[in-house]
């Protein structure tokens, strides 16, 4: 949904995205988030500390 605002309301197009959900199912994980699939296969904790941080501030 959100690509489809970008492309309406801004005239952006997104190429090339890759979809951790997606490819997360095709490898039949039993959790679907990047978070998850970090800790799998990098041994990385997601830091969610600035997920929701207004990244115009500075």
């Amino acid at each position: 949904m959100d690509i489809e605002w970008l492309q309406r309301d801004l005239g952006l197009y997104v190429v090339n995205m890759f979809d951790t959900d997606q490819a997360a199912r095709v490898l039949n994980c039993a959790r679907f988030s990047l978070a998850y699939l970090l800790q799998q296969y990098c041994d990385v904790d997601a830091d969610k500390q600035y997920q929701m941080a207004d990244w115009r501030i500075r």
